[in-house]
């Protein structure tokens, strides 16, 4: 092999193995913005409903959750601003567990895939459940900033 083509053949090889780990990498800035999430075909960003930011850790291990105003779970417990751990990644999908924090929650319904489907879209799915099986909760980017 000459040498052009054997330096060739390595920026080649340089190249793809690149390529391959920017795809394996979470876009940590699809968290950014304001958000609101929409069920039963009602608009998310709407000024009645709950809007809330994302927060990464610089450890990128914990995910905080703030709220911009309290909200009331099914359990009755009201929150603000609550975290979890980040579990793993992958290009667009987050795995996250709530902590203790979150209170009554069974252990089936603590640990969450948020798979971004598209432009400031999300969508939820218990880690629990079979694969491709999501919840009615579409969560919406409603503001950049």
């Amino acid at each position: 092999m000459t040498k052009k083509l054997s330096l060739c053949v390595a920026v080649t090889i340089a190249l793809c193995s690149t390529v391959a780990r920017a795809q394996t990498t979470f876009d940590w800035s699809l968290l950014e913005g304001k958000w609101a999430e929409s069920s039963e075909n009602k608009y998310g960003c709407r000024a009645d409903n709950v809007h809330q930011q994302f927060e990464v850790s610089a450890d990128r291990k914990t995910l905080v959750l703030k709220n911009d105003r309290r909200w009331r779970m099914d359990n009755g417990q009201e929150i603000e601003r609550y975290s979890a751990t980040i579990i793993s990644h992958a290009p667009n999908v987050l795995v996250i567990k709530y902590g203790l924090e979150l209170k009554d929650i069974p252990d089936e319904y603590r640990e969450w895939e948020m798979r971004f489907i598209g432009p400031g879209t999300y969508r939820w799915r218990a880690s629990a459940w079979p694969a491709g099986r999501y919840n009615n909760v579409i969560g919406v980017k409603c503001a950049a900033k």
